[in-house]
């Protein structure tokens, strides 16, 4: 029998649907079934199968600079568009306000507005962001709101509002950074090097691909997702992010290794004028949570790249032409 709904305003009709679905599933009618799940998800309603049958979860609407969508899904995909600026900037915020006020304010402050498009994707924040940034965006026409009306996983709002991006170049940005400078200028120049697939600010290199740990060399297995930038016609090539992360850990490094996979090299620029505050996001979840979630994207990426070793970077090669450079200056 289907379970109740966390919310009980759930229609009648579409609770009948799940139960004939489940009744359907048990008698291994799955094609039937199939169609029904299709029926409901376009209802604007996701379904999380049980062994005591399915449990309804309402999906989130979605309001676009003021356009307002059913769910997720309905949204169109502006990928295929032509560029209309160098880069699209990427923010999620989730009750972190004033960081994210910063953030944006930093951006603009050095960036050209015509340079440069900021997507602020509020998601469903129980604070004042929505209502400063609906305000600053009369004062900045390139900056575009999304706000969701209930919390998205992390890897599915950010391809949201990569669907939206119309940059050459996209720059994933946490709200915990604050731009003290120009990043646009050296991050074009990295990313025009054709060789160079995805740049950023923080390096992380990897023996095992179990242990990542941060890195100050320029070649690295990965780069953070805290401040991460790659050209937008990649995603046709590597895809999304994988929806599977709804929380932030591993999403990054899967993918990177994405694009490392298809040849290209991801480069860290420690150097880039960015302060660092501590983060508020996630910052409701207990130790116990933040465990729970890591170990499942870690597993979610080992199954995926644990066996990848031909991904990994050359350390002892590395080591060796140092060794002989510095034998050749000595000679």
């Amino acid at each position: 029998m289907t379970t109740h709904p966390v919310r009980h305003n759930i229609p009648a009709d579409i609770l009948a649907l799940s139960h004939e679905r489940d009744e359907l599933r048990k008698r291994g009618q799955y094609g039937r079934a199939d169609a029904l799940k299709k029926l409901i998800e376009d209802a604007g309603y996701s379904i999380k199968d049980n062994p005591r049958g399915a449990h309804l979860v309402i999906l989130p609407t979605v309001e676009i600079d003021g356009t307002f969508y059913r769910m997720a899904r309905q949204v169109p995909s502006l990928l295929n568009e032509s560029d209309k600026c160098r880069f699209s900037v990427q923010i999620l915020a989730n009750n972190c306000s004033e960081q994210a006020r910063r953030c944006v304010e930093s951006i603009f402050r050095f960036a050209d507005p015509k340079v440069v498009e900021v997507w602020l994707l509020d998601n469903a924040s129980q604070d004042e962001l929505n209502i400063w940034a609906l305000d600053f965006q009369k004062q900045m026409p390139n900056l575009h709101v999304i706000r969701t009306s209930r919390v998205m996983g992390e890897a599915e709002a950010r391809n949201l509002s990569l669907s939206q991006s119309r940059g050459r170049y996209v720059l994933l940005l946490d709200p915990s950074l604050e731009l003290t400078g120009d990043i646009f200028t050296p991050l074009t120049e990295l990313l025009e090097d054709p060789d160079n697939g995805i740049v950023g600010l923080r390096g992380l290199r990897t023996e095992d691909l179990r242990h990542f740990e941060e890195s100050d060399e320029e070649l690295v297995e990965a780069v953070s997702g805290t401040c991460m930038a790659f050209s937008r016609k990649l995603i046709k090539q590597v895809g999304l992010f994988d929806e599977g992360y709804r929380y932030p850990s591993y999403m990054d490094i899967d993918f990177n290794f994405a694009v490392r996979d298809s040849g290209l090299q991801a480069v860290a620029m420690p150097a880039l004028p960015l302060q660092g505050h501590p983060a508020q996001s996630h910052a409701h979840l207990s130790d116990a949570d933040r465990t729970r979630l890591n170990k499942r994207n870690f597993y979610r990426f080992l199954q995926k790249w644990g066996d990848r070793e031909d991904l990994l970077l050359d350390y002892e090669e590395e080591e060796y032409e140092d060794d002989e450079e510095l034998a050749n200056e000595e000679e």
